[in-house]
């Protein structure tokens, strides 16, 4: 009974440390696929795979791939459910953004706060990101 009684301690403290090693390790790396004509993917210039790698919990290096290529980098940090990204210097866009984010299960969505930079809101709100890492 004892050996009985330690296993399942044993294995509580395991399942309590799960949510721990997941956040420790961010939200992920995500991907999405814009197509279209329209305005929000540049007439068709954004069209393509894109990739979205948060790999810290709360702040880190922002790493956006499109088409297997480096498109977008900078930095983030993590706050509740918002985001602000600092873009890299000498990148297409300048300023720094703020977004609103949801992560349900494996599907991630933005919404815009404050983002002047039209390819960046355009590529991260045309649609949800899917988790792949």
């Amino acid at each position: 009974m004892k050996r009985l009684t330690m296993l399942a301690a044993a294995l509580l403290l395991t399942l309590a440390a799960v949510p721990f090693a997941l956040a420790a390790a961010g939200p992920g790396k995500f991907e999405t696929k814009l197509t279209g004509k329209g305005a929000n993917t540049e007439h068709g210039a954004l069209d393509g795979p894109w990739t979205l790698d948060l790999a810290n919990p709360t702040s880190g290096p922002l790493k956006l791939t499109w088409n297997g290529h480096l498109k977008g980098g900078g930095k983030y940090a993590i706050s509740g459910t918002t985001i602000t990204l600092t873009p890299k210097k000498g990148g297409e866009c300048k300023t720094t953004a703020k977004y609103a984010f949801k992560l349900s299960g494996k599907t991630l969505t933005f919404t815009p706060i404050k983002d002047t930079c039209a390819v960046r809101r355009d590529v991260l709100t045309h649609g949800p990101w899917t988790k792949i890492g």
